[in-house]
């Protein structure tokens, strides 16, 4: 570390140069993630929440720890957002009748119908604050994020 200079003390916003593409690249997933907190806030849920309402398939449960493990997730700090979701009917858990060791976890209804307004009201919002979004971006954000 250098004299004079701590981790997370903040660099000054004007500067005779131009923020680098990673500088702006890393502000504008910070606006996103703030907006995308702000908006599910407003549909009752928190941002992890709607993240495990959107993982979850239409099908058959999913295992909590693979569920975790989709999400980067350890399945310590997912058990209390699958708490809240099920005690509002969003998902339901069940053992596995194989496996009674792993429980599965499974979309509702309410969650699906939830997770999609939710969801929609998130790319709404994005959308608006950033309203071009060229369908090679799209990719190029998808393959970078490893979803390509």
């Amino acid at each position: 570390m250098r004299a004079g200079r701590r981790y997370g003390a903040r660099m000054p916003t004007s500067t005779s140069q131009d923020p680098g593409l990673d500088v702006l690249l890393v502000r504008a997933g910070r606006e996103v993630d703030r907006r995308r907190r702000a908006v599910a806030a407003e549909h009752g849920l928190s941002a992890t929440a709607l993240a495990v309402l959107q993982a979850l398939p239409d099908a058959a449960g999913t295992s909590h720890r693979d569920l975790a493990g989709a999400l980067g997730l350890t399945p310590a700090t997912l058990t209390p957002v699958v708490d809240a979701l099920d005690a509002d009917g969003l998902v339901a858990r069940e053992r596995d009748l194989r496996d009674r060791r792993v429980v599965r976890i499974a979309l509702t209804a309410a969650g699906r119908d939830r997770a999609a307004v939710a969801a929609g009201a998130v790319a709404r919002d994005v959308a608006a604050w950033l309203p071009v979004a060229p369908p090679e971006l799209r990719r190029y954000l998808a393959r970078i994020a490893g979803h390509a």
